[in-house]
């Protein structure tokens, strides 16, 4: 069992290690596709001539040449941003854009622009109503020490404090250190607005299931 901890520790481990070199990859890369289509773009030069010049279509055209790459690097910096934080909320934020992208490429295309709006008017409902916007206090839930404290955080809509300790089990383990506190079963800590309790530990007294309860 603790042979399994230590492999899934280091495996996680590596996994961010990894994310972090695919989200810096996605960023440069991001950057430099950015500067170059600011670059080569005629229509940020000329926009204002189009517009001006009285040719709708031609006007309309330009814009939709000019804002449909604009908002696909927006898309990609939520993307970054969601790699970052691991909040599951931003993903809607990425589908909002993304499908407002495609309703401006659309155009006139009637059915395309009803299946756009009708996307998004899906997305707002869900958002309203299916996603709980403040947890309640007294909300437990029995979850596994190795998830982060920022995952925890944004779950519980809590407000752990965290730097060093990505994962809850380093904090747990460095609170309890500080308080001179044993951990074993049915053991509590009082963390931020959260109580902790100890479900399971493993050989060492290592906890491996535990209990948090939002208290305020």
């Amino acid at each position: 069992m603790v042979f399994i901890k230590k492999m899934e520790n280091f495996l996680l481990k590596i996994a961010d290690i990894f994310l972090v070199a695919i989200t810096l990859a996605l960023l440069v890369i991001s950057i430099v596709l950015f500067v170059e289509f600011l670059i080569t773009s005629p229509h940020l030069i000329h926009i204002e001539e189009i517009i001006l010049s009285g040719h709708i279509k031609d006007a309309t055209e330009s814009l939709k040449e000019l804002i449909s790459p604009l908002l696909m690097f927006v898309i990609v910096i939520e993307l970054i941003i969601m790699l970052i934080k691991h909040q599951p909320r931003i993903v809607f934020d990425v589908l909002l854009i993304a499908i407002a992208r495609e309703i401006i490429i659309a155009g006139h295309d009637f059915k395309d622009v009803l299946l756009g709006v009708l996307s998004l008017l899906i997305l707002f409902l869900i958002r309203k109503f299916l996603i709980l916007k403040s947890v309640p206090r007294g909300t437990a839930i029995i979850i596994d020490p190795y998830i982060t404290v920022e995952a925890l955080n944004e779950m519980l809509d809590v407000h752990i404090p965290f730097e060093e300790e990505k994962y809850l089990v380093d904090l747990i383990e460095r609170v309890a250190k500080e308080r001179g506190i044993v951990l074993k079963k049915h053991r509590t800590l009082d963390i931020a607005n959260v109580k902790i309790e100890i479900l399971d530990v493993d050989e060492k007294g290592k906890p491996i299931l535990i209990r948090v309860i939002k208290t305020a």
